[in-house]
């Protein structure tokens, strides 16, 4: 845990300076434009006045203090990095970017701008839509640092963690109070030693303006250029002293609300509505395996119904159950095809979202050099995605028609006597059924109290309790329930009565069935719907209780070398606890008997809808941590070295699940001459296998994988494993600072960085597992299996994979210069991955590099002018030319391989008011100015397509204007 020290002071270390320029803070207070703080300026430098002139991008820490608003209000600085607080440089990249900075990039939401930054790829947005709620991150902000996975990024609050918002143990930073954050600290390199488990692609720790005074208050709205999407924000953050200053509180709340794009409706966006998808080559044996094809609709199903088998095969029916010819489009596959009159198995583009939260920290000094401080935190979110449409198609899930269906239209029945046709079978999309809903409400409760002070001298020491809690009810709303569904489609005439019924009523059976015709597009019908339909539920509560404690300071006069010698050390324990129950029908067996025509490989399934299905369960484990850090001033102002300073720390965690830990790091930084810095760390981090990979008992899911070259429904069944070990990674860094003399105003930095992690824990998904299989893992081809009634079941274990990799170099350039009456400010951020790919036991290694996701080159360009009470912020956000696939060759695995770089522009404008004598900056900024679309870059069609890679911006060209009011 970091606290601040009395005497302010900034220790950090920063070889990757990612700050986002932006124009003046509506307060206005000019915020600094450098990340790249220079740790030794930081370390010995002594504070300086307030000042309203922005800091140069060389910005020692006393220019930085000044600058800061929090300076302004006596506040300290200490940046994420290090434990130490005193007295050495810190070796480790850290990344520094004020709230500000980034609202001038992404106005509605803190981690839109930050995911703009190359060091973060894959990450999962608000915008981001789901076909399931396996996982619960629908409308969920999480951060992804060098593609690592969310879990691997640690997010802190005030140097403390967060709890876990999600099944897959990552943290929405939505539920931050983003109206008091004053800046974001990124670490970009392992940094267990120092933070504990998860820190392994770093660390992401958001810092409030604790001593912010007044009241201050934005009100946003914003729409997309197709007049979509509408969004309305609103916060209001307060600050007040106490006691002659011996007190401070702050308080904040926060509400936004934006809807969604169901799949039910027309987006406007040509590359959506009318998508291009990928399916396997339908004429076996030939080159390439696999094929783009434009306009992707069904070939198996139609939402009036189309008959997929026997000689009546390609007959679909149309308005009042009319027969008519299925046209299979240009080009056919097994599930999918281009053109023609199958359904669209589309999803909705967004989800619909609605939040608001309430922030409260107050801190006292209860006794000469002691301060007491408690906080808490509620946030409550509901996101809606209207999925999609029923679909109940292929062989595990179509429909079987008998010749005496009451509803059959007659020119059938007669063509079915004529060839001596008992059954057919049909795909349906359910046009009359509601829409397959993804529903997520999400509270997250926090508390933290804890005690801080000094020893005398140098020596501080901080004691904190935090107690989180995330409780989760997600729903998959509207899904058909399997005996209902097909007991209904067997419709005949009661011999007695001569009404319609469902055959199995006549055996003495489902005595509510409500008979269905599905011959033709249908109205609603409330009580069939009611039937066949059911709400899918799973009750999720994850809870985290962390005691810590630390002490800091330095060893004195007494034992130094070319300056005192810093220690930092402390303890922490940590629970973590999950708890789910469900609904009352997940953990049930199908049981069909009785009914005809039903999917024979449904008998005996646990689990009665068509997807989702959790288990209940219950489980938890503790850890036991302890920790050293020193640094060492070794040298200064000798030949060739102007400054050396060494940094080593250590860490012991004891997991009751799985035994004892040992993380380590070790570090250097050295300054040759003024305006020169090598730097560079060697760490072994962990991160531990949360509740959800330890014990989850199952997740069930029905879609279709490619298996032996054919589209092909299975069940596959995610689950956790207790004989999970932390994974191990070595993380790597150096690299250079460098800011010439001869160009005041300009510095620039680049750092290698190499993470492998041994024994990665993973959930492979279904497709790699089969093509695993195939390439002759034995280890998967047992988690495969084909039931005697022909279901393909595929069980995802949790495991420790044998590696995953990822490494390349980090650039910057930064320049600010006085132009006319005003400031200019330039930014260059710069990624280039070398390095990305999986191994999973028994397998050959896996590429992932040049993928969509994890491209080879990716980068940012960012320019602020500002003159008097005006300023503009542009940006141009680049992704490199990618691969659809690394792991395929074109023209042999596939037709088109490839897809073009792509350029974002973004523009903000502010102008600053001076009304009644108060502060106001109204706002106006633009996403994606060009309103450029996504490249064609679909993965693989299952049971839904998707366009384009979620690499790729989904929405277009989007308005958002606002007003800040400060008082």
């Amino acid at each position: 845990m970091i606290w601040n020290a009395r005497k302010k002071t900034l220790a950090c270390g920063s070889a990757l300076a990612l700050t986002l320029a932006a124009p003046a803070a509506a307060q206005g207070v000019t915020t600094p434009q450098s990340a790249a703080i220079d740790p030794a300026a930081a370390a010995n430098s002594s504070a300086t006045s307030p000042s309203t002139d922005a800091a140069p991008p060389s910005a020692d820490a006393a220019q930085l203090e000044a600058a800061s608003p929090a300076a302004g209000a006596g506040g300290d600085i200490v940046v994420t990095g290090s434990r130490i607080a005193t007295g050495f440089q810190a070796p480790t990249p850290v990344a520094i970017t004020t709230s500000e900075q980034l609202r001038a990039a992404a106005p509605s939401n803190l981690a839109d701008a930050l995911n703009q930054l190359p060091v973060f790829n894959g990450s999962t947005k608000t915008s981001t839509p789901s076909t399931t709620n396996v996982g619960a991150t629908s409308g969920q902000n999480l951060l992804n640092l060098r593609g690592l996975n969310p879990n691997r990024t640690l997010v802190l609050l005030d140097g403390r963690r967060m709890p876990s918002t999600n099944a897959s143990g990552s943290v929405d930073i939505n539920v931050l109070p983003q109206e008091l954050v004053q800046r974001v600290d990124v670490v970009t390199g392992g940094a267990s030693a120092a933070y504990g488990s998860d820190a392994v692609a770093g660390v992401v720790n958001f810092v409030l303006d604790t001593r912010f005074t007044g009241l201050k208050a934005e009100i946003q709205s914003g729409i997309s250029t197709y007049g979509d999407l509408p969004l309305a924000g609103v916060s209001l953050a307060y600050g007040h002293s106490l006691n002659g200053d011996r007190g401070h509180i702050i308080a904040g709340v926060n509400f936004f609300h934006q809807d969604g794009l169901r799949a039910d409706q027309e987006t406007g966006r040509d590359w959506f509505d009318n998508n291009y998808g990928q399916i396997p080559n339908p004429v076996r044996g030939v080159l390439p395996a696999n094929l783009i094809i434009p306009n992707i609709r069904s070939s198996i199903g139609t939402f009036g119904g189309l008959i997929t088998s026997g000689p009546l095969r390609g007959t679909q029916f149309v308005g009042n159950g009319t027969p008519a010819p299925f046209n299979y489009g240009t080009i056919t596959g097994t599930s999918f095809q281009s053109g023609g009159d199958g359904a669209r198995a589309n999803i909705g583009l967004s989800p619909s979202q609605t939040r608001y939260s309430g922030f409260a920290h107050a801190e006292y000094d209860v006794a000469s050099g002691v301060q007491a401080f408690a906080e808490g935190l509620y946030s409550h979110s509901h996101t809606v995605q209207g999925a999609f449409y029923s679909q109940n198609v292929g062989g595990g899930a179509q429909y079987t028609i008998f010749r005496d269906n009451a509803y059959l239209p007659t020119a059938i029945r007669d063509r079915m006597i004529a060839a001596n046709v008992q059954s057919f079978t049909l795909g349906r999309f359910e046009g009359e059924l509601p829409l397959v809903e993804n529903d997520s409400t999400i509270d997250v409760y926090r508390g933290s109290v804890g005690l801080k002070g000094d020893f005398g001298g140098t020596w501080k020491w901080d004691a904190s309790y935090t107690y989180g809690r995330s409780d989760q009810e997600l729903r998959q709303n509207n899904l058909t329930i399997n005996r209902p569904l097909y007991a209904s489609a067997d419709a005949v005439l009661s011999p007695s009565t001569g009404q319609v019924v469902c055959r199995s009523q006549l055996a003495g059976l489902d005595p509510n069935c409500v008979p269905r015709n599905l011959f033709g597009p249908q109205p609603a019908n409330a009580a069939a719907t009611d039937y066949v339909t059911g709400d899918n539920v799973q009750w999720l509560r994850l809870t985290q209780q962390v005691a810590a404690f630390n002490i800091s300071g330095d060893l004195g006069e007494t034992i130094r070398l070319a300056g005192p010698i810093s220690v930092a050390f402390g303890g922490e324990y940590r629970r973590e606890h999950a708890r789910q129950t469900v609904d009352a029908l997940s953990p049930t067996v199908n049981d069909l008997t009785g009914i005809r025509g039903f999917p024979t490989q449904l008998q005996g399934k646990v689990g009665p809808y068509r997807f989702f299905n959790p288990l209940p369960f219950s489980g938890g484990y503790n850890i036991k941590e302890g920790y050293l850090e020193v640094g060492v001033p070794v040298l200064k102002d000798v030949p060739l070295v102007r400054s050396l300073d060494l940094n080593g720390a250590v860490r012991y965690a004891d997991y009751s699940q799985s035994g004892g830990v040992v993380t380590w790091k070790a570090g250097a930084v050295w300054d040759l001459v003024e305006g020169l810095r090598l730097r560079g760390t060697l760490s072994r981090d962990i991160r531990g296998p949360n509740v959800l990979e330890l014990f989850n008992p199952a997740s069930q899911v029905s879609n279709n994988v490619i298996y032996k070259g054919v589209t092909t429904a299975n069940l596959n069944i995610a689950m956790g494993n207790p004989n999970l070990k932390p994974e191990k990674a070595q993380t790597l860094t150096f690299g250079t600072v460098l800011r010439p003399a001869f160009l005041p105003g300009f510095q620039f930095s680049a750092d290698y960085y190499r993470i492998t992690i041994e024994g990665a824990i993973d959930t492979l998904n279904e497709q790699r597992i089969v093509d695993e299989c195939a390439a002759g893992n034995t280890a998967q081809c047992d988690n495969i299996s084909v039931t005697s009634a022909n279901t393909l079941v595929i069980i995802r274990r949790a495991l420790n994979l044998n590696q995953q990799r990822a490494a390349g170099i980090d650039f910057e350039a930064s320049y600010r210069t006085s132009l006319g009456d005003g400031n200019l400010s330039l930014r260059l951020f710069a990624n280039r991955a070398t390095i990305n790919d999986s191994t999973s036991p028994g397998s050959a290694q896996r590429a992932n590099l040049g993928g969509t996701t994890t491209p080879k080159w990716s980068g940012l360009l960012q320019a602020t002018y500002s003159q008097g009470d005006w300023s503009i912020f542009a940006q141009e956000r680049y992704i490199g030319a990618a691969l659809l696939d690394p792991t395929r060759v074109e023209g042999r695995d596939i037709d088109r391989n490839s897809t073009p770089a792509v350029f974002y522009t973004n523009l903000t404008g502010t102008y600053n008011l001076h009304v009644g004598g108060g502060k106001q900056q109204m706002f106006l900024s633009i996403a994606n100015l060009f309103d450029k679309a996504p490249p064609i870059s679909p993965p693989p069609v299952t049971t839904f397509t998707t366009a384009a890679s979620s690499a790729y911006d989904p929405i277009g060209r989007y308005f958002t204007a606002g007003l800040r009011v400060t008082f």
